[in-house]
């Protein structure tokens, strides 16, 4: 009799355990699943960006043959270029503030600069640097400067769904 229900426990266990097993082996299959069914609002061999509730993508061809990607939301707007290491990203920096015209710098550190042009309806630009092996990703989000505060929380939700690869 004992030994019966030795047995009988023993079997259960070994239930238990096959269960655990099985189910631990869905988990694995179900987060790849997952990351395959990830939609992407752009997609490259260098960058991914996840759909993020609000934006779109628009075309915007480049005349110097850089890739520039156009996002918006509202009336926040994203850019996302890729350009080559071959340059620090101090030369870069400098070439962007530039390129904006009059300008203050309002942040800046290693990775972030932080823009206002001084015009009639000011423009607040936030510049983040991500420097890989072979190229710098750069991707530049343009707001009215009365209305960062009130877009900030859609720039950081944007920010987290772009991987540079």
């Amino acid at each position: 009799m004992k030994s019966r229900i030795g047995l009988m426990l023993l079997f259960l266990m070994f239930l238990l355990v096959l269960g655990a097993c099985q189910n631990g082996g869905n988990a694995q299959e179900s987060t790849e699943q997952e990351q395959e069914e990830k939609n992407y609002l752009y997609e490259s061999e260098t960058v991914k960006v996840t759909e993020t509730s609000g934006w779109s993508k628009h075309d915007s061809p480049s005349n110097d043959g850089e890739e520039n990607i156009l996002f918006q939301n509202d009336n926040v707007k994203a850019i996302l270029t890729l350009v080559s290491d071959e340059k620090s990203l101090d030369e870069i920096k400098n070439e962007l503030k530039s390129s904006f015209g009059n300008t203050e710098a309002i942040e800046e550190n290693e990775k972030y600069l932080s823009l206002k042009s001084n015009r009639k309806e000011s423009v607040r630009t936030d510049i983040y640097l991500d420097s890989g092996d072979e190229q710098t990703g750069i991707l530049i989000f343009m707001t009215p400067f009365e209305e960062y505060e009130k877009n900030q929380a859609v720039i950081e939700e944007f920010k987290k769904n772009v991987q540079f690869y």
